[in-house]
C-alpha cells in the first residue's frame, strides 16, 4: 500500500461517503447550503440532480450531520418499485414491518408515525436516491406526503436525488402538481479545471499529507479530460495514480504517471466513455436512425456533432442539465427549446437575454422545416426533418406550443 510511501494517516481518495473529505467547489456550496436550509425549516419537498459521481451522497451525509439530535432520517436506494412497494419500505426504514398491509393501513401507519414524532420535536427526512427510476404513480404518492401537516407544520422533508433524467421525468405532462410542491430545486455541476488542484489537496490534507507539490501542475488538464470533473472518477485516478508512484518508488504524480494510469485503466475521455455528456466541445454523436428528426451543430464553420431528437423536448442552454450545454455566459441558463411531436419540431425561445435566431429574425415560436438553420451566439444548428410519412395537421400541435418551460432557479 502506498500510505506509508507517502506519509499519509488514511486513504485520501477512498469511494466511501466520508464528509470530512468533503471538498467545496463552488457547485458543491450552493447545494449544500440549500440542502441545509432545507433541513432547517422543514421544507417539504427538495429536489436535486447530479452526474453519476458528482458528490450527491457526500453532500447529502455531511448536511445531515449537523442534525443527528433531532433528525430521523429514512433513505431509499431502491427505487424500481411500485407504490405499494415503496411505503412498504418506508415503514420499514421506520422500524415497522407491514409487507401484509393494505395501501390504507400503510398510510394510516405512516401518518401517525409522523404526527407522533412531530410531537417529539423529531424532524422527519426521507431521502430517495436514484429518483430517476420512479414511476410517476409512485412520484405522485410522494407528493402527497410531502403534503402531510398537522395545523400549520409540516410532518415530512422529502429530499429527491437522481442523476439529470430525473429532471426529464419531472417536466413531462402531468407532472404539474408534483412540480408546483417543489420548494427547492437544483442541479451539481462537477468539478472545474480550477478547482480539481484544490479538491485534490484537500482529501490529501485531510489524509496527512501536508505538501503542495504530490500532483504536479501539468496534471490538472489531463485529469479533467478524462474524469469531466467527476469527484467518483478522479478519486479512482487518483488513488491508482498514487499506488503505482509507491510501486515505482516515485515521490511525484507527474504528467507521465497519469498517462500510464490512463492506459493501464484504459481510459478514454470522459466525454467518448459516456456520450450522454452534453458539452459541445467534445461530443461528435451520430446515428444511423433515419426516423428521427437531427440536429447538425457547427461552430465557425467546424461541426461539432449530429444529435438525435429522439424525445419531446430537447434543450438548450448554458446549465449543466441541458440536452445540449454551451459553456458561455452570453447563453442564458436555460436558452431555448425544442418540441418534437409526430415527426414535426418547433423552435422556442425560452426569454433568453440574448435571443435565438433564425437568419437576422428573432424567435420566439417557429415551426422548424427540413433544412433551417438557427443560431445561438456562434453556434449554428441545422435542422434536418425525420424521413416517414409527412405529417402537418395543426391541431396535433396544438399541445406543444402550450409547453412548460424547464423550471428555473438562481442556482
Amino acid at each position: 500500500m502506498y500510505l506509508e510511501h507517502f506519509g499519509l494517516k488514511e486513504f485520501p481518495f477512498s469511494l466511501a461517503a466520508d464528509p470530512k473529505f468533503l471538498y467545496l467547489g463552488k457547485s458543491h456550496a450552493r447545494v449544500k447550503a440549500q440542502i441545509e436550509y432545507a433541513l432547517y425549516i422543514q421544507d417539504s419537498l427538495v429536489v436535486f440532480t447530479g452526474e453519476i459521481g458528482s458528490g450527491k451522497t457526500t453532500l447529502l451525509h455531511d448536511a445531515l450531520a449537523k442534525f443527528n439530535d433531532n433528525i430521523i432520517v429514512a433513505k431509499i436506494h431502491q427505487t424500481q418499485i411500485n407504490e405499494i412497494e415503496f411505503l412498504q419500505l418506508l415503514l420499514a426504514e421506520f422500524g415497522f414491518e407491514l409487507f401484509e398491509a393494505s395501501k390504507v393501513e400503510l398510510l394510516n401507519t405512516v401518518s401517525t408515525f409522523l404526527k407522533e414524532k412531530l410531537h417529539e420535536r423529531k424532524k422527519v427526512v426521507l431521502i430517495i436516491d436514484e429518483a430517476q427510476n420512479l414511476g410517476k404513480r409512485v412520484l405522485e404518492e410522494v407528493r402527497l406526503l410531502s403534503d402531510l401537516q398537522s395545523g400549520h407544520e409540516k410532518l415530512l422533508t422529502v429530499v429527491i436525488v437522481g442523476q439529470p433524467e430525473l429532471n426529464e421525468i419531472i417536466d413531462s405532462p402531468g407532472m404539474e402538481q408534483f412540480v408546483q410542491r417543489i420548494r427547492l430545486r437544483f442541479h451539481i455541476s462537477a468539478l472545474t479545471d480550477e478547482e480539481i488542484p484544490e479538491y485534490i489537496q484537500h482529501r490529501l490534507n485531510v489524509a496527512g499529507y501536508g505538501k503542495p507539490d504530490l500532483f504536479g501542475e501539468d496534471t490538472t488538464r489531463l485529469i479533467h479530460t478524462y474524469t469531466g470533473g467527476r469527484p467518483r472518477l478522479l478519486n479512482i485516478l487518483c488513488d491508482y495514480a498514487l499506488m503505482n508512484c509507491a510501486v515505482e518508488n516515485k515521490n511525484q504524480v507527474t504528467r507521465q504517471v497519469i498517462e500510464e494510469v490512463l492506459s493501464e485503466l484504459q481510459w478514454q475521455p470522459y466525454e467518448q466513455r459516456f456520450g450522454r455528456i452534453k458539452s459541445y466541445s467534445a461530443l461528435d454523436a451520430h446515428s444511423d436512425m433515419h426516423n428521427i428528426a437531427k440536429l447538425n451543430v457547427t461552430k465557425n464553420d467546424k461541426q461539432i456533432g449530429t444529435f438525435d431528437l429522439d424525445k419531446e423536448y430537447f434543450s438548450i442552454g448554458r446549465r449543466a442539465d441541458n440536452d445540449f450545454l454551451i459553456d458561455d455566459k452570453k447563453v442564458s441558463r436555460y436558452h431555448a427549446q425544442i418540441v418534437t411531436n409526430d415527426g414535426e419540431s418547433y423552435l422556442r425561445d425560452l426569454d433568453s437575454t440574448n435571443g435565438t435566431y433564425i437568419g437576422s429574425d428573432l424567435v420566439e415560436t417557429h415551426h422548424l422545416t427540413d433544412g433551417e438553420i438557427f443560431t445561438i451566439t456562434d453556434i449554428s444548428f441545422h435542422y434536418i426533418k425525420a424521413s416517414g410519412d409527412e405529417v402537418s395537421t395543426e391541431e396535433k400541435f396544438g399541445k406543444i406550443l402550450e409547453y412548460r418551460k424547464p423550471k428555473k432557479n438562481n442556482n
